[in-house]
């Protein structure tokens, strides 16, 4: 931080670390927002008798399940909002 008069002004680096770090914890979210669209998909696939495409979309979204949790923990994006949503 700079010191500047009575104020605090952060620089500009620090703001971009801060912003870089809101879009990390979006990406973990996103992925689980990809596996519940995947399982929404697989019943609407299943319910018109396409079992080869609902299987297909069941398996995508075993592999984006695998992955939130994973991506989250490697870079540290953990949060109380993500294990709930999770």
């Amino acid at each position: 931080m700079i010191r500047r008069g009575k104020r605090l002004r952060r620089r500009p680096w620090q703001e971009l670390r801060e912003r870089r770090r809101q879009g990390i914890f979006l990406f973990p979210s996103l992925l689980t927002t990809g596996n519940l669209f995947c399982g929404f998909l697989s019943m609407l696939l299943a319910v018109e008798h396409r079992w080869t495409e609902s299987a297909l979309a069941i398996f995508v979204a075993m592999i984006m399940d695998l992955l939130d949790g994973r991506v989250a923990r490697l870079m540290k994006a953990t949060s109380q909002f993500g294990v709930e949503y999770d």
